[in-house]
């Protein structure tokens, strides 16, 4: 793997490559004595000065010691270094307020050689895509998977377990557990989606006397010669039916009887029935009905009597059981799409769990895998279950299979861990639908993974611009912009009522339905990624613009509104964000701060100290600004919080549920800030200005957010130059959403995988 701060590896800085060198090493030789002098040069005696006296030791600072890694020059293997030192030179974070400051030039020449470095040797060539751990789906792509696959309106992994959280979002590989709790309700849900799928509950049909042809006792009937048994029945509404009938005959002449069911006096199926009465078979016809009274007949329909003739001579149609069973919900014939006679009902139950299999497992199925689960149905069957319920039973086993539960990709050969693999189509497929739309692929995909098109450049862009204008885009809303933004929390947020007298559930509910209209219209619209930081537009019902001071909009109905920039205008100015980012009974500049560098900038500060007491448990006194700037005296404070807290004061305008003020109690609202780097602002407004000036950090940082998110694993070392290409692409057109989407599904990280031992 190539190294962020190349060193030479086999020769001296005064040596020259061996004869037999292929130019292109002689001049990556020479590319990196270059490089390794200039850090000689320029870059080691800086951090000498400014770095070590902390980061050395038995106990350097952050634990991060540095007199090795300069004494060997800094490589890909020094990954916190690698991170960490860039960081925090451009934020001005280090070194310490009481230690000797770099001068711009100085932080400058730093942040040019690493930047150099990294396009020079990291940027430059094949990416390393990573490796996902197989994942489960979590609660919302089970649900919108049973959604997709069955065509029912059912949600059973809502009494799932909550889902465990890893990198800020629910549908990371590594921490989808399986508990033993939730392979029961895994059983469970099985059952209940097949009832509700195939009607497997309907164990009692519509039966009335019959009449028509002559009564043997027990529901037995005979029609001897042409001529009908008939019911009239009132069904229980509109819908699916099916009628069953069990029959058997006596067969005689040069064709089987012949079996008519006719619904309201006009024909619908045609049976041959060649079952004796040592082995009736049992018949079924689809009936789309009405709730009313209607008349259900069954006709024998070639009588044949030749007394004189020698053998069988006589064709008799035999009637029994005869019921209208539903309705069926309509998503039974999408599991079994035709009907089926004696004759062929395994071949149509093979039919159909093929294509059950192939859509629930997201793959091409094996005869194998169908053999296995046929077995049931075939069980099932045999036992005198009617065809829903046998299906039923292959179908519930389906559902309980890991290749349904899970998301698997197949590590490349055993033999050659290190190995990258590219993913089958099917595969991406997968990747693509379950990061767009939170559950399984749909047709299309599926038809253009079955032709092995879907990897090419033109149809990812294609398929991502299709699947974003979908409806069922609305999960990277719910699940993306839900997590990212924090809107979940907005749900147990409790701001104290004496404080806060008016904000109730409706407040609470308008507040996350703006910013979720706010990022869908993003969305839908392909607009600019920065507007998210500062847009001139938002939604509002009327209980909204009442908070913020907004008139002339009453009822419940959102609408689209001009803003005024300065005191509202992207995410920073949604009370949701400012409502999950404040404590019950007062704001929290620490938690907006906070919430700015992790969501916006990329640049999460570490956790705080144990020994650090919340602001609540300490004795201060003046307003807020003043109590935090007592708390932030401590020194272990100070470090982070220099960064964190003029970022959230510059938000203070906004109370603990985002309204506007210009008071707290008796005191002026001061939102005024200074960061490390000297540069100043006072407000919301200029605060966003600051925001829009760094927006390759917030470009990097939404890419890294969105590829976590689409790849269900961390964002890694190795993945700094993916991450760096996505915020690129973003920049090369427009900003525009679409461009984000399509820049994580077109890389190496989204469409390749590699082994167990590669390098990180």
């Amino acid at each position: 793997m190539a190294t962020l701060f190349a060193t030479p590896a086999t020769w001296a800085d005064d040596e020259q490559p061996a004869a037999d060198t292929p130019p292109t090493d002689q001049a990556a030789g020479e590319a990196d004595r270059a490089a390794t002098a200039a850090f000689r040069g320029d870059v080691e005696p800086l951090m000498q000065r400014f770095c070590v006296d902390c980061h050395s030791g038995d106990e350097p600072a952050g634990e991060m010691s540095l007199p090795e890694v300069l004494k060997r020059a800094p490589s890909a293997e020094d990954h916190e270094p690698c991170d960490t030192i860039p960081r925090r030179i451009r934020w001005c974070e280090m070194p310490p307020d009481d230690g000797e400051q770099p001068e711009p030039d100085q932080r400058d020449a730093i942040q040019a050689w690493i930047d150099g470095e990294l396009e020079r040797n990291g940027c430059g060539g094949a990416r390393r895509p990573g490796r996902v751990t197989i994942r489960r789906l979590n609660r919302n792509e089970y649900n919108n998977t049973v959604r997709d696959l069955l065509g029912i309106d059912f949600k059973p992994a809502d009494e799932f377990p909550s889902d465990d959280v890893g990198y800020g979002f629910d549908n990371i590989g590594d921490v989808l557990s399986m508990p033993p709790i939730l392979l029961e309700k895994y059983l469970a849900a099985a059952e209940d989606i097949v009832e509700r799928a195939l009607g497997t509950n309907l164990t009692n049909g519509i039966r009335r006397p019959l009449e028509g042809g002559k009564d043997l006792g027990d529901g037995l009937r005979i029609l001897t010669s042409t001529g009908e048994i008939r019911a009239l029945m009132r069904t229980r509404g509109d819908g699916h039916y099916i009628l069953r009938v069990r029959a058997y005959g006596d067969q005689a002449g040069d064709e089987p009887v012949r079996m008519g069911v006719f619904y309201n006096g006009e024909p619908i199926r045609e049976f041959e029935v060649r079952a004796t009465k040592d082995n009736p078979e049992r018949y079924e016809v689809w009936i789309e009905s009405t709730w009313a009274r209607h008349l259900y007949s069954i006709k024998f329909l070639n009588d044949y009597y030749r007394p004189d003739e020698p053998g069988p001579n006589d064709r008799n149609l035999y009637v029994s059981d005869f019921e209208v069973m539903g309705p069926y919900p309509p998503s039974y014939k999408t599991i079994v799409p035709r009907e089926h006679t004696p004759e062929n009902r395994m071949l149509v139950a093979r039919e159909v769990v093929n294509r059950f299999m192939r859509r629930a497992f997201r793959r091409p199925s094996t005869a194998a895998e169908v053999d296995r689960v046929l077995k049931l149905f075939s069980l099932a069957d045999a036992d005198g279950e009617n065809f829903a319920n046998a299906i039923g039973l292959a179908v519930q086993a389906m559902l309980v299979s890991p290749h349904f539960l899970f998301r698997v990709e197949l590590d490349p050969p055993a033999d050659d861990e290190d190995a990258i693999r590219e993913l089958n189509d099917y595969e991406v497929a997968t990747r693509l639908s379950y990061f767009l739309w939170s559950s399984m692929p749909d047709d299309e995909l599926f038809a253009l993974a079955y032709e092995g098109s879907l990897r090419e450049p033109d149809n990812l862009a294609r398929q991502v611009r299709r699947m974003l204008a979908d409806p069922k885009s609305r999960a990277l809303v719910d699940n993306f912009a839900g997590q990212w933004l924090q809107l979940r929390n907005l749900t147990t947020a409790t701001p104290d009522a004496g404080v806060y007298p008016g904000f109730d559930d409706a407040l609470r509910a308008a507040m996350r339905t703006e910013t979720e209209m706010f990022f869908e219209t993003i969305l839908r619209e392909d607009r600019s990624v920065l507007e998210f930081l500062d847009a001139d537009f938002t939604f509002v019902n009327g209980r909204l613009a009442k908070h913020y001071g907004i008139d002339d909009i009453e009822g419940d109905e959102f609408r689209r509104v001009p803003l005024d920039q300065a005191r509202r205008g992207g995410v920073l100015g949604h009370a949701s964000v400012l409502t999950v980012t404040s404590n019950p009974t007062r704001t929290s500049p620490v938690k907006r701060g906070k919430w700015v560098l992790e969501n916006l900038l990329g640049t999460p500060p570490p956790p705080p100290p144990e020994e650090v007491p919340p602001l609540e448990d300490v004795q201060l006194s003046g307003s807020l600004r003043q109590r935090m700037e007592q708390h932030r005296d401590n020194p272990v404070c100070a470090s982070c919080h220099k960064l964190m807290d003029p970022l959230g004061f510059g938000l203070e305008n906004y109370d603990g549920i985002g309204a506007w003020r210009d008071k707290d109690g008796e005191f002026d609202i001061d939102a005024s800030g200074e960061l490390p780097n000297g540069q100043t602002f006072a407000g919301p407004g200029e605060l966003k200005k600051v925001l829009q000036q760094r927006q390759d950090d917030f470009l990097r940082c939404l890419a890294e957010k969105m590829l976590t998110y689409g790849l269900g694993r961390g964002v890694e070392y190795s993945d700094r130059c993916t991450v760096q290409d996505i915020a690129q692409a973003m920049a090369d057109n427009q900003y525009k959403f679409s461009s984000l989407i399509i820049a994580v599904v077109t890389s190496d990280a989204f469409l390749k995988r590699e082994g167990k031992g590669s390098s990180p």
